[in-house]
């Protein structure tokens, strides 16, 4: 009986030092938050988010991604296990590049991160075409990415831009969000039915907050992106993702969107 005793008590400790193992093993990589601007943007579109979320809740700038023109990838910096609320911008040195372009290389960065840093989840704050550039990506057939938990949409222009293909008040939105006009593709962004056509690839389960500008000036726009155009994600996701809300900011600009203390008090607070 003793006998027995021993050995059950050496597979038992065994046993033990095996979970502590393994446990150790499994230690995830933390949750990073991309940064992406939009066509024309450049690294300063999204440098006043991160410096606003290093302030408010203790976040940190751990990777640069810079694209080059032939989409060969820049990293500066590393991804540290150790930082909990992890910072990663990404920045195209050709920023007039179609979003259809920017869409292989946000790719080819998000690929990176999963294969070559672990990066399992991430959550992406994105401005203006950035948003349609992103949508593209994760709707893609056949590509692996890793996991979209939040998505912030900042002024993202998928039905149109004013004095490209749209104007004041000349496209309205019917039910659910429904542009009355769908915006045929031009030299820099897909037409609003091809976003539709591959909508329902987009990645499922996945928080939106949707911030908007309205210069309250009769334009119902930011200056640069109309509301419908801003408010059309919804009807492009409205029978895939019910978890939208649409956050809109009177007086603020198409730029002032990514300048704005409250707007970055509203994203924060959505992120963490």
């Amino acid at each position: 009986m003793k006998k027995i005793r021993l050995i059950v008590l050496i597979f038992a400790i065994l046993f033990g030092i095996s979970i502590s193992t393994t446990a150790h093993a499994k230690t995830t990589v933390a949750t990073p938050t991309l940064f992406i601007h939009g066509l024309g943007g450049t690294k300063k579109s999204t440098d006043g988010l991160i410096t606003a979320a290093e302030t408010k809740v203790n976040a940190k700038k751990v990777m640069t991604i810079t694209v080059a023109a032939d989409g060969t990838l820049d990293v500066q910096g590393s991804f540290s296990k150790q930082v909990k609320k992890p910072l990663i911008q990404i920045n195209f040195t050709n920023n007039e590049a179609s979003t259809t372009t920017q869409t292989q290389w946000l790719t080819k960065a998000l690929q990176l991160l999963q294969n070559k840093y672990g990066v399992t989840k991430y959550n992406v704050v994105a401005h203006s075409a950035g948003n349609v550039a992103f949508f593209q990506t994760v709707t893609q057939k056949s590509v692996k990415l890793p996991t979209l938990k939040k998505y912030v949409i900042l002024a993202g222009p998928f039905n149109g831009v004013v004095g490209m293909n749209d104007a004041a008040n000349q496209n309205q939105l019917l039910k659910h969000y429904q542009p009355q006009t769908y915006y045929a593709a031009n030299n820099y962004y897909p037409g609003y039915q091809q976003l539709l056509d591959v909508s329902q690839r987009f990645p499922k389960h996945v928080k939106i907050l949707n911030i908007y500008g309205d210069l309250n000036d009769g334009t119902h726009s930011d200056g640069l992106v109309t509301i419908q155009s801003e408010l059309s994600i919804n009807y492009l996701l409205y029978k895939h993702n019910d978890q939208i809300k649409n956050v809109k900011m009177v007086g603020l600009s198409h730029t002032e969107l990514h300048k704005s203390a409250k707007v970055n008090q509203k994203w924060i607070k959505f992120i963490w």
